[in-house]
């Protein structure tokens, strides 16, 4: 297979910032990075390889500009605050890339301005796509200045015959300077929302919710944490941080019983769906702030063997640390896309009683520098 990126505005974009290296020799930095990250608390394994480092973004969150008086799409650049315009991102699927030459036509046709970011001035601010890489189902998210508009079913209509694969149209609106997914949304055209299924489970994505962007390096990296845990059917699991419970219902099969935790509330409402949809009993979900939740639960008398963490990019605060230390759970799966944190956080669960007993990389994001890495943390 050919991984070579063919891109002619990968160095403006800056989205690819490996795009200079074949994948073989990314994997090699990726892994030196990890060994130098982790140096002198344990060796790192092996990184996984993805085996399709191209077109693999579920996910592309698409700009417009009018150039010589027809819509053109591209890539937003927040350092410059401005638009990269391309035929063809090499990250984003075909269907997306289709779909987005398909949108700029539809919007010289309809009379729909592109926003100027620099200017403040315009009507369409940005389209996410979202696909579902296994149901084959795509939702289109018009992010505009308002969500409403003259002829929006006609466009909508036009656009799903042209892409019958589109599931579901929703308009959000977004009177922010900066790159959103919009608030306030409509359904044009469809559900509010597609299905895709990972690792054998059904989940609803909707235009805002948080789903990984790599589906298939996705089920490589769940698998292994869950075959880290090493758990067993008498086990009570905590997943700190669990959105729409992806981690949690992938566990529930290994497990007495699983509880996850999510301070956001549309997403706990979408894990208690996704657990009756795949008819999964034995998981509990709480919106709640997650040290919290962990004290009430050891309150009642909850005792946990085993506890999965995916935090933000920033990491985890000392005191939600602090909670798992006093919980004094035998084990943490401790999954991040920002090992600068997560050794940050190691170092903290070492010094009170914890050790590292193996971390592994998976290369979520080809072509970029982000290194996705699971800890296991033994007391």
């Amino acid at each position: 297979m050919d991984n070579t990126i063919y891109c002619q505005v990968q160095k403006k974009c800056n989205g690819c910032q490996l795009s200079n290296l074949d994948y073989k020799s990314q994997l090699k930095l990726k892994q030196n990075n990890l060994r130098l990250t982790f140096n002198r608390i344990i060796k790192p394994e092996k990184i996984l390889a993805a085996p399709s480092p191209l077109n693999y973004r579920n996910k592309a969150q698409i700009v417009f500009k009018k150039i010589q008086g027809k819509t053109c799409f591209g890539i937003y650049q927040s350092e410059q605050k401005g638009i990269v315009l391309t035929k063809n991102c090499p990250l984003h699927t075909e269907n997306a890339n289709k779909i987005s030459k398909s949108l700029c036509l539809l919007f010289d046709k309809f009379s729909l301005s592109p926003f100027d970011f620099k200017k403040g001035k315009g009507f369409i601010r940005s389209v996410v796509i979202r696909e579902g890489f296994k149901s084959g189902e795509v939702l289109v998210n018009v992010v505009a200045s308002k969500n409403t508009f003259l002829k929006e079913m006609e466009f909508a209509q036009s656009l799903v015959a042209l892409h019958p694969i589109i599931k579901s149209i929703v308009i959000t609106e977004s009177q922010s300077k900066k790159l959103t997914t919009g608030g306030n949304p409509r359904v044009l055209f469809g559900k509010e929302y597609i299905e895709d299924i990972l690792l054998g489970l059904k989940f609803k994505i909707g235009y805002n919710t948080f789903y990984q962007i790599n589906p298939v390096q996705t089920e490589v990296l769940y698998s292994t944490a869950i075959a880290l845990a090493d758990l067993k059917k008498t086990d009570v699991v905590l997943d700190a941080y669990c959105g729409i419970g992806t981690i949690s219902l992938a566990v529930a099969k290994h497990c007495k019983s699983v509880i996850g935790v999510e301070i956001n509330e549309s997403s706990i409402e979408n894990a208690k769906e996704n657990a009756t949809k795949n008819n999964i009993s034995n998981a509990s979900f709480y919106a709640n702030d997650v040290k919290r939740q962990i004290k009430t639960l050891l309150k009642s008398g909850t005792r946990f063997d085993a506890c999965f963490v995916d935090p933000p990019r920033m990491g985890c605060d000392f005191d939600f640390l602090k909670s798992l230390i006093a919980a004094q759970i035998p084990k943490i799966v401790y999954i991040s896309c920002n090992i600068d944190t997560q050794i940050r956080d190691a170092r903290f669960l070492i010094k009170n009683g914890y050790k590292i007993e193996k971390q592994q990389g998976v290369d979520m994001f080809p072509y970029t520098k982000h290194i996705e890495s699971i800890v296991l943390f033994t007391k």
